[in-house]
């Protein structure tokens, strides 16, 4: 006789757990195929297969979805912030992070599910500022972690932290969005000339500098070639634009 393995009953906590998920997921399939002002209620119901009364139980609207996948995208930066100060070094951090983004967002159009999220954020309040906090969020964690980088001379120590946190987000953003519109292309190019570009961004070069007098005397030296150069007319605009 077959032996019956039973199930471990799930909680009440455990359940609504499972049907918040399924219902994101329901709402984020909709947000994809036709927007979010487009996406109705009705439909979101129709894909979860569920009654609007259950649907409405977890959630009071779309802007409450929204709001709930944001908080969703929160939980996720900070395991990915925890993951980059577990690296070994600045560069290993970035590198990692660099393929996170490029594979988390590479496929199921998550894409432009996330260019959706930032737009409704745009216009509504209340997304805006549950996005703002995200934001904040991350850029701290990752200028920290630079700072901690210059400290160890692994960064360049007169970079501003804070604007290089923000332009390093604003590539893997930008990334993100070009690697949808590329997606015929090879997959890891783009993320490993991100890579690339991140390491010249944030090495400093190890060449000596040369002394005062050697670079004054190359300076002068190379000065009256680039003036014989220079054509009258040029020579006299220039002296025009000093009166």
């Amino acid at each position: 006789m077959a032996t019956r393995i039973s199930k471990t009953p799930q909680s009440p906590t455990q359940k609504a757990d499972k049907k918040r998920i399924e219902v994101l997921k329901a709402a984020g399939k909709c947000f994809r195929k036709t927007g979010f002002h487009q996406t109705s209620m009705q439909q979101i119901c129709a894909e979860t297969g569920l009654g609007p009364g259950a649907v409405y139980r977890y959630f009071t609207g779309k802007e409450a979805i929204i709001e709930a996948m944001v908080e969703d995208e929160r939980r996720q930066t900070r395991a990915m912030l925890l993951q980059m100060r577990d690296a070994e070094s600045l560069q290993q951090a970035l590198n990692n992070t660099t393929r996170l983004f490029a594979e988390r967002y590479r496929a199921g159009g998550d894409a432009s599910l996330m260019t959706e999220v930032y737009a409704e954020g745009m216009r509504s309040k209340r997304v805006g500022t549950v996005l703002r906090k995200i934001e904040a969020e991350w850029i701290m964690g990752l200028t920290n972690l630079l700072r901690v980088a210059q400290a160890r001379g692994q960064m360049d120590a007169s970079l501003d932290a804070a604007q290089t946190a923000l332009f390093l987000t604003g590539m893997w953003d930008g990334m993100v969005i070009r690697q949808h519109f590329h997606a015929h292309d090879d997959q890891h190019a783009l993320p490993a000339f991100f890579e690339t570009m991140i390491s010249r961004l944030l090495t400093r070069e190890s060449k000596p500098e040369k002394s005062g007098k050697a670079a004054a005397t190359q300076a002068s030296a190379a000065a009256p070639a680039s003036e014989a150069k220079e054509p009258a007319e040029a020579t006299d605009l220039r002296q025009l634009s000093l009166i």
